[in-house]
């Protein structure tokens, strides 16, 4: 079943550990996407397609969605939240 949410473009923002700081995202959903919970952590996560990069990036990661990962907590939002 398609989901309704496919081709829905919204903001993510969630802390970074890897940036360590709270970062905002365009993104979107596809077939990858998907929540979950770490199986041994126990914590909340959603993958999402970061349509920053994936144009940023273009062909050269061979036109590949960048999917990406907001781990514990998250925000979504229609319009972009940070600067």
């Amino acid at each position: 079943m398609k989901s309704p949410f496919k081709d829905a473009i919204f903001y993510i923002k969630y802390y970074a550990k890897k940036h360590d700081m709270v970062i905002e995202r365009k993104a979107t959903l596809n077939e990858d996407c998907f929540e979950g919970v770490h199986k041994t952590k126990g914590y909340a996560y959603k993958k999402y397609v970061d349509l920053d990069q994936t144009e940023q990036l273009g062909n050269d990661k061979d036109g590949k969605p960048q999917i990406r990962c907001a781990s514990k907590s998250w925000e979504i939002n229609q319009v972009r939240t940070l600067d």
